[in-house]
């Protein structure tokens, strides 16, 4: 990845933070008061149901776009982590490996999360 993907990427999630933190939550915490001052503004009330089905569907697509990236990143690393998941499979079938199984397990996870961290 490149600097400017790093920097797209940072955007979209500051982007993505911002809609479900100071958008999305406020208005649903007040959905039914909301909803309930609209009274007989059928108009009001479709735009405002509008508004908010387009946000969710932006949300939606930021977080596709995410998951897309993270996708990416762990296919950059699936001969890895197939490796740790084969041989931490496989020293599961033996009581005496468990400790090293243990490690394996700790080993596979930190990479995840590191992968993760960096999506």
């Amino acid at each position: 990845m490149t600097a400017a993907d790093d920097a797209a990427d940072a955007a979209r999630e500051k982007l993505l933070d911002l809609l479900r933190n100071r958008v999305r939550a406020p208005i649903e915490r007040r959905a039914d008061e909301i909803l309930d001052s609209f009274v007989d503004d059928n108009e009001g009330l479709a735009a405002f149901q509008l508004a908010r089905a387009d946000l969710d569907q932006l949300i939606a697509h930021l977080e596709h776009a995410n998951l897309k990236i993270l996708s990416r990143r762990l296919d950059s690393h699936r001969s890895e982590l197939s490796s740790g998941i084969r041989d931490m499979t496989d020293s599961l079938k033996s009581a005496k490996s468990l400790t090293h199984s243990a490690e394996l397990f700790a080993t596979v996870v930190g990479v995840l999360a590191r992968i993760v961290a960096l999506a």
